[in-house]
């Protein structure tokens, strides 16, 4: 109960503050996968490094699709910013370079999406282990914020902090869209596996982090409610391209 209310908390503050994550995909065609990862690599990412160092930015991490795949994303970009100054100076980017790209890297870009969002939970140290393989998850739910973020304190964070200790997964955040409707999720779940091997694991880990938590009454109660409360959508595996 003590980490809902912390975490509603500092949401309430980032809402006053301007403090927010936005977290951009990218969709080109198959055949113009290669160019935009060279985008990504060559042009995006020195750009990000640059309003880190000048502390324009907080966090940063570029993520690239592992396979082709046209019903989702090619590419993910997820930038952290700490305050309404920061937010505000990528707005000014973004006027001259949608989604932080230039003209020559858009002109096979098929769609753009930036989705403003909040972390409501989070575990472990992204920049930590060699190799990371990310899944993003993301979901739509059916109850208010609040009720989510309560789910998924008591539900979620259960799991991957399970699945952090079992040495599977290396860290996880949650984020919620902060204007959701007709948007492409609500909520996504980001988790960095300790390399493929990590990954591998996670079905094995899945089901024994479970049976753990069977006994908990909070828990098994939220497992069984947990399809009136959202729906899970289609995860993507990606690899991360450059940032922490």
């Amino acid at each position: 109960m003590l980490a809902l209310v912390l975490s509603m908390s500092t949401a309430a503050q980032a809402a006053e503050s301007g403090y927010q994550s936005l977290i951009i995909s990218y969709r080109t065609t198959p055949a113009g996968r290669p160019a935009l990862l060279d985008a990504l690599r060559t042009r995006l990412a020195p750009r990000l490094d640059k309003l880190h160092a000048k502390d324009t930015l907080s966090h940063y991490r570029i993520l690239f699709s592992r396979l082709a795949d046209s019903q989702t994303w090619d590419a993910l970009v997820v930038l952290e910013f700490r305050n309404a100054a920061q937010s505000a100076a990528w707005r000014a980017i973004d006027t001259q370079t949608p989604g932080g790209l230039d003209a020559k890297s858009l002109a096979d870009t098929t769609a753009v999406e930036s989705t403003i969002s909040d972390s409501i939970g989070s575990g472990g140290p992204f920049s930590g282990g060699s190799d990371p393989v990310y899944m993003a998850i993301p979901y739509d739910y059916f109850v208010s914020p609040s009720e989510y973020a309560a789910y998924a304190h008591a539900y979620v964070e259960p799991q991957t902090n399970g699945w952090i200790k079992a040495g599977a997964l290396n860290a996880y955040q949650l984020y919620i869209a902060r204007y959701p409707a007709g948007r492409g999720w609500m909520s996504m779940l980001l988790l960095a596996y300790h390399g493929d091997a990590g990954l591998d694991e996670r079905d094995a880990v899945v089901a024994a982090t479970r049976k753990s938590l069977a006994s908990n009454p909070e828990w098994a109660a939220q497992a069984q409610g947990k399809h009136h409360i959202r729906t899970e959508k289609a995860a993507m595996i990606a690899d991360r391209i450059a940032g922490d």
